[in-house]
């Protein structure tokens, strides 16, 4: 049986050490060949480049939703302000989200959910199952389920996450959602606040393979410590949640210290500008070094609806700003409701903030970096990073990995023009060498 080919010809490659001029080869949807100029010559589908840059497809583990469609609660209707959880509409409204999401240059999603009652979480893992067995056309986007909402405890910390719905953190309840799901659940958002019970909760996770995460969380640092020495790797939108911070000599400090401190623990960021100065950022990154640090969107259902300008989402009230660039919750000072980010706006901001001489908070000065040179740690921080997070990032015997422009990993890429101010426009996106857009 022949194999499908397909050639990437005259591309700025962005490699996980360097950029490289040259030529990718994809065959049945695995890369090839990344060599300097490959033959034309028994390829079906031959892509003239013209020195445009081919990067490893992004890979959004925190993302509620966008184009109307949100995870847990379905699809909106703008009228009437409400959600309909309606099965053909949540279909619908799901694969326009993940049709948004790969125009937007995202090949892998994590879709997360909203503190809510169990029983439309249930409904709503079920759905997705369902989605992906049916094969529809954009179902090789979905990496997983994020589990952020149901086990927050403290309401001090709750965010744009509504308390009504905290559950304590049950192992009934993990296997509750997994079955309803088809063992989809990927992240599970645990607070170190759990105590005991907790740990033992935290523990078991990581026995089975679940990255277990701590955000929107009022521990103080000996707490969180305890969590990350149980299994917890990953702190949730970091900065945001919020979660506690403290710089007295008490109790290791709070929650960001131990993040910051830890070689273990990823963080994500949202990467709007908003959620995180751009001096702030670069100050994770010098801190923590780009390898632990992965870029998020939080996105919510109201990204890419330009007629939306003020919402309701069970119980709580939200609006968008009037710049249309974030989102924020009505009668709650200083809290953000998600985000309208993409993936690729949030790449431009990260590579221009990299390639920008900065001053930090922590850190005298940050240098600019060369285009060339912050091309690949950008690309790290959407893509190779959250892959390595989930396991995906290595190629074994029955799976090609992903996240990076390799030989033998899947074809997860876009094409891109990326200007010299950091502007990426997504021209082209492939997922396991389809193109989906």
């Amino acid at each position: 049986m022949s194999k499908k080919k397909t050639l990437l010809k005259n591309g700025r490659l962005v490699l996980p050490d360097r950029v490289f001029s040259g030529d990718l080869s994809i065959e049945d949807g695995v890369i090839s060949h990344i060599r300097s100029d490959i033959p034309e010559a028994g390829y079906e589908m031959v892509h003239n480049l013209n020195g445009k840059y081919i990067l490893p497809g992004f890979i959004d583990i925190h993302n509620h939703g966008s184009a109307g469609f949100d995870f847990s609660f379905g699809l909106y209707d703008v009228k009437a302000d409400s959600f309909s959880l309606d099965k053909a509409a949540y279909l619908d409204g799901l694969e326009q989200a993940l049709r948004f999401y790969a125009g937007h240059g995202i090949t892998r999603v994590l879709l997360t959910s909203m503190a809510a009652p169990l029983d439309k979480l249930e409904y709503s893992f079920s759905t997705l199952r369902e989605y992906i067995s049916q094969r529809m056309p954009f179902h090789q986007l979905v990496e997983g389920i994020n589990l952020e909402g149901t086990f927050l405890k403290d309401p001090h910390y709750a965010g744009a996450q509504n308390p009504k719905f905290f559950y304590d953190a049950e192992w009934n309840i993990i296997e509750q959602l997994q079955e309803a799901s088809g063992n989809l659940l990927r992240i599970v958002n645990i607070p170190p606040e759990h105590g005991k019970h907790g740990l033992e909760l935290i523990a078991r996770l990581r026995e089975n393979n679940i990255v277990v995460a701590g955000g929107h969380t009022a521990a103080y640092g000996d707490e969180f410590q305890a969590a990350v020495d149980a299994g917890l790797s990953l702190a949730v939108h970091f900065f945001n949640g919020p979660s506690r911070n403290s710089t007295k000599g008490f109790r290791q400090g709070g929650a960001e210290q131990i993040v910051l401190k830890s070689d273990f623990v990823s963080a994500e960021i949202i990467c709007d500008g908003y959620h995180v100065a751009p001096a702030h950022v670069r100050d994770t990154i010098a801190r923590k070094d780009a390898e632990r640090v992965i870029m998020i969107t939080d996105s919510m259902f109201a990204n890419g609806l330009n007629d939306v300008t003020s919402f309701s989402l069970f119980g709580l009230k939200g609006a968008v700003s009037t710049n249309r660039e974030y989102l924020q919750m009505l009668g709650v000072q200083d809290t953000l409701f998600g985000s309208v980010l993409t993936s690729d706006r949030g790449f431009s901001n990260v590579l221009k903030w990299l390639t920008t001489a900065m001053t930090g908070v922590w850190y005298r000065h940050h240098p600019a970096l060369p285009f060339d040179t912050a091309l690949p740690v950008a690309a790290s921080m959407f893509s190779t990073n959250p892959a390595r997070l989930l396991g995906v990032d290595q190629t074994e015997t029955d799976r090609p990995g992903t996240g990076s422009l390799e030989i033998d990993k899947w074809a997860d890429l876009i094409v891109a023009d990326i200007e010299g101010s950091g502007e990426i426009r997504v021209e082209k996106t492939f997922v396991k060498g389809e193109e989906m857009v």
